[in-house]
This record gives structure tokens, sequence and C-alpha cells, in this order.
């Protein structure tokens, strides 16, 4: 193109904005094309042009603002509410804060919306503002405040204005069960003959609401919305005739032929509700399922267009979280939270998503999923911003089973702040004051505990409730008495005179007895009467009489009385067969089958404990004293099963591992089957899991063995003395230990034929309780044990003055057998005539409790003088 023709081309481009502003906005050609299309019902279209006629450059303040309000109300229309915020944040608006409040209700956003309307610096009290508001409110479900707002439109003269208000009026009225009289309305106007419909349901004249409902689904006129909300009451006045199948039959053809509508979220929860209605068992719809995978009849186009594509899609998200709740209430919590999350993840802009998390978050919850409910949580703070009442009731309930008490308390006063109802926050309060006695904050308990009763009197709930003052009461007494704190006595016999008639009575009276079950020393007599009062002044729940019964149990076991035990025992298993306890009192009856030395019942019920309840922690405690039961019986099978069975605990590698390898030894060793026993402890010394004090039992075991297997093998006296010369050289090793091993010791080296050597290993021992004296009767006994076989080889070897000493040194220790080594010694002295004075007297017997003085030592002699060299 030549270089004048270019330039000509640009200067009338140019020029073409400032010809089109020449004549106004208002006569701008593309401007009154604009608002043509929006009075053809083309929002969207008019939207695209004035945003196309912003882009101009040469408006002036006033036009530049008089066309972006246009716009917005264009993008308003057409129910774009992000496209309306673009608008405010770029542009100055007549009435900003009615557009804003506009758009963020257009975008689910109530809260946001109510704070854009009254907290804005600039927002005018137009009528049209406080009409917008009061729709909020009664949305957000304040239909006082909403009331209020309606009032300022009273003096209004603007019949659209006004006529709206009135049907928001009488919609409040409705929703909240007021008996109004059914507004008139013409037969034109269909909204109002749908609240005339709603009104007459409302007040129980269902068959004229029917016949008024009837004309509005057969008008031609008042919009597709209407006739969608009709639709859905007609659901509403079948499943109130009793009639749930052809409700469901209703809606399922209502949502299979709507190719979009706004009040799909309120027909999936109104059929949630006409299924649940059904008379069980539940089955899913085959329509249902038919939208999950390809969405409604109405939406199936070989190639839909974008806001059909988009409709599809929230469709499908409505059928999941429906689907959802079905397998919830169902109990098929696994199929429901599986489909949750897929929603999370496939639709988080839908509507129901919120809905959905918090649904995902109840039930993870249920399943202790801790980890994936905070994390839901969080996500939900991210992605709408603030906190939700639910979501913090939901993640305190977490932390507070986490034990993390303060943070609980944190969130709990969270959701109290944010409840909308009075029975949300008194339920929020309610764990925040159990958070509070469970973190120490007995003060703020105070504090809520007067807030707490205010709610339960005005919500008329009653100090039954399970969110009451009263039963925060006792939920402090329960907390005291759990951590054995006091006070805790007090309070629950406080409860229990004060609140007869609670629920919750028989708890108290169950906890009490358990407190009083537990003192030193068990205080029986006063459980008993305390029990037997727990079903008098109220009938106990089926959950009370249970746990009744059970302390029953412990009770019988406490006071000593065995045989009622067993049979109390086997009436508990007939009368509770599902009961989650029935592990723990079948370990009371076996238990005492035991102690009664009733060993082959005992085998028999610890045996069953384990082949029913192998996932309880009394699995193995149960298969270890069965094993025991089966030693005790004394026969070749018992012994055979004992083996096998700590065998099998062995390999588990769990906590009765080294027990049940050292009782295979010890059972091996009662067999004489001493290889089989040596074997066995090699394995327990073996376990990375030992303690430091069975290592030490095993290697004395260990050397006792091969002591036995001396007798016939002389090379085991060596491996044995080998053993214990290297335990003996253990840093820090108890008495206990050097005692034990001490006489161990001198036995290998006497069957050894090594004397001497076995003789200091005696006196090795004697020597060590110099340094720590025997502090306990195990201690003393093996102290004793090597002294007298010390003495027992001096005598052997005709050394009688040492043997007399020994014998002496043996006791001047305190312990039971002192006076007898003492009578040793003066027999000794007196046989072999080695007792210089008087025949003496026994020498007193000492107690442990008694100590050793230690004899004063005597004064050195000064050191004679040196010689003079002279000398």
């Amino acid at each position: 193109m030549p270089r004048t023709s270019r330039l000509t081309w640009i200067t009338t481009l140019l020029a073409l904005p400032a010809a089109l502003l020449a004549a106004g906005l208002d006569d701008a050609p593309e401007f009154v094309s604009a608002r043509q299309a929006l009075a053809d019902g083309l929002p969207g279209v008019a939207g695209v042009k004035a945003e196309r006629l912003l882009k101009h450059k040469g408006w002036t303040r006033v036009e530049t603002r008089q066309l972006a309000t246009f716009a917005a109300e264009a993008w308003s229309r057409a129910e774009n509410g992000a496209r309306v915020l673009v608008l405010a944040d770029a542009y100055d608006l007549d009435d900003e804060s009615f557009w804003r409040g506009q758009a963020l209700m257009l975008a689910g956003d109530l809260a946001a919306a109510r704070k854009a309307l009254t907290e804005s610096e600039t927002a005018p009290q137009h009528p049209r503002s406080h009409l917008l508001l009061a729709q909020i409110l009664a949305a957000l479900g304040e239909n006082a405040d909403a009331r209020a707002e309606l009032a300022h439109l009273a003096a209004s003269t603007d019949e659209s204005l006004l006529t709206q208000a009135r049907l928001l009026q009488n919609e409040i009225a409705i929703n909240e069960g007021v008996a109004v009289p059914p507004p008139a309305a013409a037969a034109s106007d269909t909204a109002g003959q749908y609240l005339r419909a709603r009104a007459l349901l409302q007040s129980g004249r269902t068959a004229e609401a029917g016949a008024v409902l009837r004309a509005v689904l057969d008008s031609a006129g008042g919009g597709e919305l209407i006739h969608h909300a009709a639709s859905l009451l007609q659901a509403e006045i079948l499943l109130r005739q009793k009639q749930p199948a052809l409700a469901q039959d209703h809606l399922l053809k209502f949502l299979d032929t709507t190719t979009e509508s706004r009040l799909w979220p309120e027909a999936f929860v109104l059929l949630y509700r006409t299924h649940q209605a059904l008379p069980e068992p539940h089955t899913l719809p085959d329509a249902v399922l038919r939208w999950l995978s390809a969405g409604n009849a109405a939406q199936q186009q070989p190639a839909p267009p974008p806001a059909l594509a988009q409709a599809g899609a929230d469709f499908r998200g409505h059928t999941i979280f429906l689907i959802a709740r079905w397998l919830a209430a169902e109990k098929r919590d696994d199929e429901a939270v599986s489909l949750l999350e897929a929603m999370i993840q496939i639709h988080p802009g839908h509507p129901s998503v919120r809905d959905a998390m918090r649904l995902a978050m109840d039930i993870h919850a249920r399943h202790h999923n801790d980890s994936r409910v905070l994390a839901l949580a969080d996500a939900w703070r991210e992605k709408f911003g603030g906190t939700s009442a639910a979501v913090d009731f939901a993640a305190g309930g977490i932390l507070f089973r986490r034990g993390e008490h303060r943070q609980a308390l944190q969130l709990f006063q969270n959701a109290a702040n944010l409840a909308t109802t009075l029975t949300e926050r008194r339920r929020a309060l309610f764990n925040t004051a159990v958070s509070a006695i469970s973190s120490g904050g007995f003060t703020l308990y105070q504090s809520l505990l007067g807030q707490l009763e205010i709610l339960t009197t005005s919500t008329a709930a009653g100090s039954e409730t399970s969110d009451s003052a009263a039963t925060l009461e006792l939920e402090k007494a329960l907390f005291l008495a759990a951590g054995r704190k006091a006070g805790a006595e007090d309070a629950l016999r406080s409860f229990i005179r004060i609140h007869p008639d609670h629920p919750r009575f028989a708890d108290a009276c169950v906890a009490l007895a358990e407190w009083l079950l537990l003192a030193v020393p068990p205080r029986i007599q006063d459980a008993r009467t305390t029990l037997d009062s727990a079903s008098v002044a109220t009938t106990p729940t089926v959950p009370q009489r249970e746990r009744i019964d059970l302390t029953r149990l412990w009770l019988r076991d406490a006071s000593g009385d065995l045989k009622t035990l067993i049979t109390d025992g086997a009436a508990f298993i007939k009368a509770w067969p599902k009961s989650v306890h029935l592990s723990e009192v079948r370990m009371k009856i076996a238990g005492a089958h035991y102690r009664l030395e009733d060993f082959a019942n005992a085998r028999t019920e610890f045996e069953i404990i384990a082949r029913d309840h192998p996932d309880t922690p009394l699995a193995d405690t149960a298969l270890y004293f069965a094993a025991m039961s089966a030693s005790s019986v004394m026969s070749a099978e018992g012994h055979a099963r004992a083996l096998a069975i700590w065998d099998e605990l062995a390999l588990k590698n769990g906590p009765l591992a080294v027990a049940a390898r050292r009782q295979q030894a010890l059972s091996e060793r009662q067999l004489g089957k001493l290889d089989a026993a040596l074997a066995a402890l090699d394995k327990v010394l073996a376990m990375k899991s030992i303690a430091p004090e069975q290592r030490r039992m095993t290697i004395c075991e260990k050397a006792e063995v091969l002591l036995l297997l001396g007798k016939t093998e002389p090379a085991r006296l060596d491996a044995a003395a080998d053993l214990l010369d290297e335990f003996l050289t253990t840093p820090s090793l108890p008495f206990l230990w050097k005692a034990r091993a001490g006489f161990t010791l001198a036995s290998v080296h006497h069957d050894a034929k090594r004397d001497t050597e076995a003789l200091e290993a005696c006196y090795n021992v004697l020597r060590a309780a110099d340094v720590t004296p025997p502090a306990s009767p195990a201690d003393y006994v093996w102290f004793a044990k090597a002294g007298f076989f010390g003495v027992d080889l001096l005598e052997a070897a005709l050394q009688w003055e040492s043997a007399a000493r020994l014998a002496e040194q043996v006791a001047l220790r305190p312990g039971d057998r002192a006076v007898e080594a003492g009578e040793r010694a003066t027999k000794i002295r007196l046989g072999h005539f080695l007792w210089d004075g008087p025949a003496p007297t026994p020498p007193r017997v000492m107690t442990l409790d008694e100590k050793i003085e230690p004899k004063p030592a005597a004064p050195e002699k000064a050191a004679p003088k040196a010689r003079k060299a002279s000398r």
C-alpha cells in the first residue's frame, strides 16, 4: 500500500471515535444498539457492546460512568457476576455498592454481598439497594433484619419495587411457617399465584394448594423459573401427602427434562428427601445412575455449545453429591467418600462443593482419618476464605481427640462465634467448655457454663439435652474422675443429687461406682449401693444398661467373688452378644478360672478370645495365658500345645515375644529337654527388643541350663563359667544379678572340681554386699545361698576356722537366715574347739530395716622414731 493511502486509512480510523463522541453517548449508534439489545432480552450482547464502547478514548468522566453502569446492569441481568466485579474494580459506577452486592449475590457469596451493601462508606440509600439487602438477609435466615430493610420501601412510589417487596414479605412469612392468609393474586400474576399455593400448603390446605399450583403449571407465562419452582412445590405436596414414590417420579422427570435450571440445587435436595422417605431397602433409580455418566436426557446433543456443556457438568456434580449422600445414609462410607473426593477434584467450582467438603470431613472424622479432615479444613479456608462453623467444629473435634485441647478450644470458640442458629452455638459452646476443662481453664469454663445456661433456657432445650449446662457439669465431673483428680467424687455426687431425672443420671452413677472401686482399698459396699441406684431414678438406655452390667462384673472381681463373676460374665455374653466389651468380659472369666486353678476352662476361654477377637490388644495376652493354662494341666498334649503357642507368639515379634520364648525355655527345661531349652534361651538373647533386666535374667538361666548339661557333658561347664565371668564384668550390675551369677558360678566350678574357684565366687558375693548391701528379699536369697555354699565348701575342706568366720559374716547381714548363720558359726567353733572364753549366746536377729553400724577404726599407732645412726 502506498504511504499516502496508509496515512489516510489510519486517519479515518482515528476520526471515528471523535465523530462518535461528537454526537454524545445517548445518540451514539453503538450505545443505542446496546440499549436495544438489553430491551430485547439479550443482556450479554448489551454487555459486550458496552464494554467495547468503554475501550474507545475520549468519553467524558460522566459518560464513562454512565456507560460502565449500563454494562454492569447488562451483565447483572445476564447473571455474570464476575464481569460486574471487573467493571466495578476498573470504573466508577453509579450506586456502586448495589452492583457489587448484586454481583456477589450472583456468585453465591451472600456474606460478602451483605458486607458490600452495609459497610461501604459511599453506599447510597436507594430503594433497590434496600430490596437487594432484604433478599440477601432472607436468604441468610435473618428474617427480622430483612423485614427492617423492607420497611424502608414503604414510601417508595415504584410499583414494581413495592410488588417485589410484598412478594418477599409473604415468602419470608411462609418460610417461617407463619400461618398467613393466602395472598390474593390475579390469574395473570403467576408469581403471586405461586406464593398463594405456598401459603395454602403452609396452612395445611393441601387440596387448594394443588389446584392453584396446577393453574400455575398450565399457564404459558410467568417465566421458566416460576414454572420450575412450581414443579418442585408439586413434589413437596406429594411428599406431604405420604406419596414419596410419586414425588420421586415427578422429580426424576423434572430433572431429566430440564436443560438448565437455577433450582437444580433445591431439586436434588428434595429428591434426596423423597428417596429417604421410601420404604427400605433403598435402591438407586436407574435414571440417576445414567446421569452420573451421561447427564440427563435433555442434554444429549452430539456437539453441545459451551453453555450447555457447563450446565451438563453442573448437573453431573449435583448427581455425584446426591449419590454420595445416599451412600452415606446407607453407612456405605467408603463408596460415599470416594465419590465426594472425586467431586472435590473434578468440580472445584460447583455450587455444592462446600457441602461435599463438609460431608467428606464428617465421614473422615467418623473413621478417625484425622489428617485428611485437617487437610480438607485447610483447603476450605484457602478456597472460600475465612472459615465456617461446621469446618471449625469438625477440625476442633479432631484436635480434641488428639489431646491438643487448647487448639481445639480456639476452633470451637470460632465455631460458636460463626454459628447461624442458637442450636449450633449451643453445641459449639458446650465443646468449648469441655476443651476448657481438659486444658485446665476452669475460669473460662465457669464463664462458658453461664452462657450455656442462658442458651439452654432461651432455646427451651431443657437441662436434659446433650449440650445443656447440666450435661456440661457432668462432663466436668467425668473429666475429674478420669484423671483421678480431687473433687471428682463431690462433683459426681452433686450431679446425682441435683439431676435425678437427667438422661445421663446412670452414667454419673456408673462413674462414681468405678471411682469407688479404684479407691485404695476399694470401697466395695458403697460402690454396690451406687450401682444399684443407677436404674432407680430413671430408666437407663440400652447402652447404659450394658455399662451397668459391665461395671457389676468389675465389682465381682474387686470383691473376690470369682464364681459369681464367671456366672455373671456368661450372662453378660448372652445378653449383649454384639458388645464391644466381649473380649474384656471373656478375659475376666478366663482370669477367674485361672485364679481358681481350673486350668482346662481357663484355657478354653483364653483360646476363644484369641480366635474370636484376633485384632484386639488382648489377643496375644489371651494366647500367652492359654499356653500357661495348657502347660499347667501336666499332660503331654498340654505341653505340646503350650510350646506351639509360645513359638507362634515369639514369631509375631510383639510385646510378648520375649516372655513367650522364656516360657518356652522354662517348659523345655521342666520336661528335661535341656538342649531345646538352651536353644530357646539363645533365641531370646538374639532379640533386639529384649529389655536389660530380661537379658540379665536370661543369661543367668542359660548358665543354669549349661550347669545342668554339664552333669553329663563337662565341656558345658567351661562354657557356663566363661558366660558368667563375662557377665560379672558388666558395669553397674545390680547386686541381685551379682549374687545370683556368683552363686551359679560357684556351683559350676564345684561341679568342675574347682572348689577353690568356687569358694572365690562365693567370697566375691559377700564382698559385693559390703559395697551394695542386699536391699530386697530377692537380693538376700542369693546372698544367703552364696554365703552358706561357701561355708559348705570350707567345711568340706576341713577349714573350720575359715568356715566359722564366713558364717559369722553371713550372720551380720539382716535377713531371715541370719540366726541360722550365727548358730552355724557357733556350732563349728564349739565342735572344733575354736572358742575362747565362755560359751556364747546366740546373736540377736537383725532385720532388713536395721543398719549395720560400721565399727570405728582403731587409732593408728604412732610410728616408732628412727634409731640414731650412732646406736
